[in-house]
């Protein structure tokens, strides 16, 4: 259950511009997930946002494609920890290739050159055409450039390597496979991986017609809207995905179910200790960071893209749960923004921090 306006009042730097939407879920852990809405959809046509209008989550799509591999990998579809190269062939500089576990936590030695994944108005490049080198997106073939394993990289590239593991494996697109493996069974209503294509055919028709039409535009940190109202990123399963505060309740509590040691709908509680599953203490697990201590420990995944920004943090021993996400670009990191600094005041307000 969702009980809208019902946020927690606390308060956070303004949002810039003031013209943009800002909405907060919070799962207080002994009851109903509470979400509040506030501001434009967009700035120009003053159309309100509302739980159900989708936001561009950006890399927060990460831990969600973490999720899809989780779920084909218990199926026996792929293996978390095989080199993708029998999936998905790709330059490595030694004689060991990346594990898609590597990949998703940012260890499989691929480095995003700069430049690479600048937003387009979209529709985006298929993926398989950017790890071939065939785009703006990336300048050359997706390469591992460093021995897998051997340090943290945080890497777009790296993710589009997983999604062309999956696509290879299922024969189906990524955004079909997350449609099933994650929409459907949460029965959610507007959340979808989506490029920016008008329609599509299939079983995300539904969601795509949604998301082109009711999904929130983008804002600069001045208030104005993004060039087109949206930007598009290539490499769906690093940073194109869309959904709706509602929606966005739906996936913090299962999802914290998993986190907390229970079973969830998407995954069991081993899966979920997959998610916080840090060997050599970097702070990230496969499409997660991790804050806080093991006693009281804090799962997290963000975003942040042209015209907007949010983050999500799960507290497990505590089974709370705080999204915060807006359609403007605040020009600083999240830890300096509204986006950071509410869920930090909500977790102390609640004591899980």
């Amino acid at each position: 259950m969702v009980e809208s306006g019902a946020a927690e009042a606390v308060e956070g730097p303004p949002v810039p511009g003031g013209a943009a939407a800002v909405a907060t879920v919070v799962l207080p852990g002994d009851g109903a997930a509470l979400v509040d809405v506030t501001g434009p959809a967009d700035a120009v046509t003053g159309v309100p946002a509302t739980p159900c209008t989708p936001f561009h989550l950006c890399s927060m799509a990460k831990t969600m494609a973490a999720v899809v591999v989780l779920r084909l990998a218990a199926r026996g579809v792929l293996g978390l920890h095989d080199d993708v190269r029998t999936l998905v062939p790709v330059e490595v500089r030694g004689r060991t290739g990346p594990t898609l576990w590597q990949l998703l936590a940012h260890r499989g030695g691929v480095v995003d050159p700069p430049g690479s994944f600048e937003p387009t108005a979209g529709p985006v490049a298929a993926t398989r055409d950017v790890v071939d080198g065939l785009t703006d997106a990336h300048p050359a073939r997706v390469r591992v450039t460093h021995e897998p394993g051997s340090a943290f990289s945080y890497s777009d590239a790296g993710y589009c390597l997983v999604e062309r593991a999956v696509e290879v494996a299922t024969g189906e697109a990524f955004a079909d496979v997350a449609h099933r493996e994650v929409v459907v069974p949460l029965g959610l209503a507007a959340t979808g991986y989506w490029g920016g294509e008008p329609a599509v055919d299939g079983p995300r028709h539904t969601v795509v017609d949604l998301l082109a039409r009711d999904a929130a535009s983008g804002h600069h940190a001045d208030g104005t809207r993004v060039a087109g109202g949206r930007a598009h990123y290539a490499g769906l399963a690093a940073s194109s995905l869309w959904s709706s505060p509602a929606d966005v309740a739906v996936l913090l509590a299962d999802l914290g179910r998993a986190l907390a040691g229970d079973d969830g709908v998407l995954l069991d509680a081993a899966q979920g200790a997959v998610l916080r599953h840090d060997p050599d203490d970097v702070g990230a697990g496969p499409g997660t960071f991790l804050l806080g201590t093991d006693e009281r420990p804090c799962v997290m995944t963000q975003g942040w893209g042209l015209g907007f920004q949010g983050q999500v943090r799960w507290y497990p021993r505590e089974q709370g749960a705080v999204a915060v996400l807006v359609n403007c670009e605040p020009g600083v990191p999240q830890v300096e923004s509204l986006v950071g600094m509410r869920p930090s005041q909500i977790a102390v307000a609640h004591g899980w921090a």
